[in-house]
Parts: C-alpha cells; sequence; structure tokens
C-alpha cells in the first residue's frame, strides 16, 4: 500500500510538472488566438486530471 502511495505521490509530482510546462507554453504562445488558449488550457487540464485517475483508482481496487 505504502508503494502504491510513494508511486501516485510520484505521478501527481511528474503530471504537475508536465502539466504546468504546457499550460506555461499555452498562454506565452502568441499564435494562438485567444478563446482557442483557453480550451487548449482546460483540455490539458482534463487530460492531466484523467492520467491521475487512471494512476489512482487501481489503488482503491478499480479495475479500468
Amino acid at each position: 500500500m505504502i508503494n502504491g502511495l510513494i508511486a501516485l505521490i510520484i505521478a501527481l509530482i511528474i503530471v504537475g510538472i508536465i502539466c504546468g510546462l504546457v499550460v506555461w507554453l499555452i498562454r506565452a504562445a502568441p499564435f494562438i488566438p485567444e478563446p482557442f488558449k483557453s480550451w487548449a488550457e482546460y483540455l490539458v487540464y482534463v487530460v492531466a486530471v484523467l492520467v491521475i485517475l487512471a494512476k489512482a483508482l487501481p489503488l482503491i481496487g478499480v479495475a479500468i
């Protein structure tokens, strides 16, 4: 159980760093129009949450 929690914390850190970098790149991109920037940010957040859920659900016994 502890090994799974440690793996989840590592996954949270890695996904958080990658998500933060991608959102920063999206916000800094001058060639993306404003409405699409917000949609792209939301898409990055949704993908990050889905990745974390896919990692966390097996810890509580839910098979994907």
